[in-house]
């Protein structure tokens, strides 16, 4: 089977704790999560189904409902380069699909969820369930240190970008498939205090495979 689905993702205002060495690097652990949004989409399934019949079906127009995100970022800004940094974010996010009849072109009969989809008069009734995605990029930082002092160091105001390569599982069917792709985003940072920041970011992240693309 192959399938295609085009979500997005958009972050909220987190809250990050950094514990730097003036020595050597600037460490910050972040921890955030918020809301994430999904755009309707399209999925396309072609090949061959357990039982061996041919499928070649499309399912238009699936909307999905906002779901959750949070996740664990370290990261490690260098002390010869201060606006450059690297990090490791781990992250999980969801893909809340209602229960909905969408126009639908071609054969189809599957399930999801353990319920079954198939198409009938040009249409297809899918079941409410919930896709869940755990991931990890590691990721370049570029920042902008702004109203610099002794405290904060590195700037009151920094505006960020983050750009890497991403890896997440998802289900597919009844197994694990790990998708690879790529993640950018951006964000601003208010430092009040040399160990505290709080901050807000939009992330995109981008997966394909040779079976499946994902797009958040």
């Amino acid at each position: 089977m192959r399938s295609w689905l085009a979500p997005l993702l958009a972050g909220a205002i987190v809250a990050s704790a950094g514990v730097p060495d003036p020595a050597e690097a600037e460490l910050a652990i972040d921890l955030y999560g918020g809301p994430s949004w999904t755009q309707s989409a399209d999925l396309r399934a072609s090949g061959r189904d357990d039982t061996g019949n041919f499928v070649d079906a499309t399912l238009q127009d699936i909307r999905t409902n906002t779901g959750m995100t949070f996740g664990l970022r370290l990261g490690y800004w260098l002390d010869s380069l201060p606006f450059v940094g690297l990090g490791l974010d781990v992250f999980y996010f969801s893909i809340p699909v209602p229960g909905q009849t969408v126009p639908a072109t071609g054969t189809l009969q599957s399930e999801i969820a353990g319920e079954p989809i198939t198409i009938n008069a040009g249409q297809a009734r899918i079941p409410s369930t919930t896709l869940p995605v755990l991931g990890f990029s590691p990721e370049l930082r570029l920042r902008v240190p702004l109203i610099t002092s002794k405290n904060p160091p590195n700037g009151l105001l920094q505006p960020y970008v983050t750009a890497g390569p991403a890896w997440a599982l998802t289900l597919k069917g009844d197994e694990v498939d790990l998708i690879i792709g790529g993640k950018i985003g951006a964000g601003l940072a208010v430092s009040p205090l040399k160990f505290l920041a709080l901050f807000a970011s939009t992330d995109t992240h981008s997966f394909r495979t040779t079976s499946s693309r994902i797009r958040v």
